[in-house]
């Protein structure tokens, strides 16, 4: 079991203790063993009760449980069940889009070549500048080279 996972049993622990007995009663006792168990023993966990959980900045993990939870033990009727079902997949739809967008192999390349093509433009512009003195740099020199002479 991860760290990341052993931590969100944690957090899960602290929630349930400050949540109204009714709701931690329809989780099963073995659900609830198996957080005690496999939480970790020595993190804090600051949750602050006055707070809704959403602001309580748990981990995303702690949050995905608490979702399952909800989801299989705390839904009041079947309608609110299904509802929620499909803000999940909705959620989850829009979340493979993003990674689809993000990751896509045509896209990576346009951007690569975009950036190559930019490059390419950088250096072209670096190579056409020429640096002229100024007029006023040459005069200042032959007047120094002027004096240089007579010492």
């Amino acid at each position: 079991m991860t760290y990341e996972t052993r931590q969100a049993y944690s957090e899960i622990c602290m929630v349930l203790e400050y949540m109204p007995s009714e709701y931690v009663k329809k989780i099963p006792k073995k659900v609830i063993e198996l957080f005690q168990t496999e939480k970790l023993e020595n993190y804090d966990v600051n949750i602050n009760k006055t707070n809704p959980i959403d602001k309580n900045y748990l981990s995303k993990k702690a949050m995905i449980i608490i979702a399952m939870l909800n989801y299989q033990y705390w839904c009041p009727n079947k309608k609110v069940k299904d509802d929620l079902y499909k803000q999940y997949l909705s959620n989850n739809e829009k979340y493979q889009k993003e990674i689809e967008e993000k990751y896509n192999v045509d896209n990576i390349f346009k951007n690569r070549q975009k950036l190559i093509q930019d490059e390419n433009v950088n250096e072209n512009t670096i190579s056409i500048i020429e640096y002229k003195e100024s007029f006023f740099t040459i005069l200042f020199k032959k007047i120094k080279s002027l004096f240089k002479k007579h010492k």
